[in-house]
């Protein structure tokens, strides 16, 4: 598939009407990565709602909402921006987004607007990639045990067991204005750490933009789901048919016991202990101690 440019993407979302106002002049120079907007280099997409993104955002072409544009000089406001018919003919001037050498989009729906970038321009990315081991041996164990592992990284001592999935894709989705369900990109991959057990049946999703980590001698029990882009600390014991939502955070040696649930993007602290069955909806501080549905703090 040829490259993409940022003028294409932005003369897409125009039409689409997801382009509110451009910052920065779209020109023809190919596009032929996506990541996210912390880690985006020269010739990469990203999205962000994040506060103040757009500042330090060092790729190409950055698609946004308005709050992530806090930040930027005025100087890059006033002489970048366009809205409504500029936005779609890639005329937008500015002298500071120009010399940084980036677009900007603002959008009022960036997580809509990406997934459909992504799904036009870069599907290809998606498609699944051979696991790099550290160890051949953790290779032959996959395999004996009929395990499926795509688009990860696997450190050393690492114990995969029989029917484990590490590196499928997770279930992101957007609605669009019609209410239909539209798949949001998962081009990510998988990094597990020295001395991580994944168990069997256990599942280690993909990152969608970035990587879902398991660090080191993190322990997975059987029946896990590990949501996409989620991390999972040093040490971490995370017991059978417990649920950890896609950009959970969970600490260096916390403990989330039999059927637990993480909702999507909650942070828990490090030496927590999570109870059985509890269903975690907040930031949980470290030591903590939450049980319960919904979950409340114990001590």
């Amino acid at each position: 598939m040829p490259p993409v440019t940022s003028a294409e993407i932005v003369a897409h979302l125009a039409e689409l009407g997801l382009a509110t106002a451009v910052i920065g002049a779209p020109d023809e120079a190919p596009l032929t990565a996506v990541a996210t907007d912390a880690q985006a280099a020269a010739g990469e997409l990203a999205w962000s709602k994040r506060p103040g993104a757009a500042a330090g955002f060092q790729g190409s072409l950055l698609i946004c909402s308005a709050e992530a544009v806090e930040g930027l000089t005025d100087e890059a406001r006033a002489g970048g921006e366009a809205s409504g018919d500029e936005a779609s003919g890639g005329e937008a001037g500015g002298d500071a987004a120009d010399s940084a050498g980036k677009v900007v989009v603002v959008s009022e729906r960036p997580r809509l607007a990406m997934a459909l970038v992504v799904g036009r321009f870069f599907a290809h990315l998606a498609a699944d990639r051979a696991a790099v081991y550290a160890d051949p041996a953790t290779a032959r164990q996959v395999d004996d045990g009929r395990a499926w592992v795509r688009n990860a990284v696997v450190g050393h001592n690492v114990r995969i067991e029989p029917l484990a999935t590490v590196g499928c894709a997770g279930m992101g989705y957007e609605r669009d204005d019609q209410g239909h369900l539209v798949p949001f990109p998962q081009l990510g991959g998988v990094v597990l750490e020295d001395d991580v057990h994944i168990a069997a049946q256990a599942m280690v999703q993909r990152g969608a933009i970035g990587d879902t980590v398991v660090r080191r001698g993190a322990k997975i029990g059987p029946h896990v789901n590990v949501g996409h882009n989620a991390e999972i600390g040093e040490d971490c014991l995370v017991a059978g048919h417990a649920q950890i939502g896609g950009g959970a955070r969970i600490g260096r040696g916390t403990m989330v016991w039999q059927s637990a649930a993480v909702a999507n993007g909650v942070r828990v602290g490090e030496g927590a202990v999570i109870g059985m069955g509890a269903m975690i909806r907040h930031e949980v501080g470290a030591g903590e101690v939450w049980a319960g549905n919904p979950g409340k703090r114990l001590r």
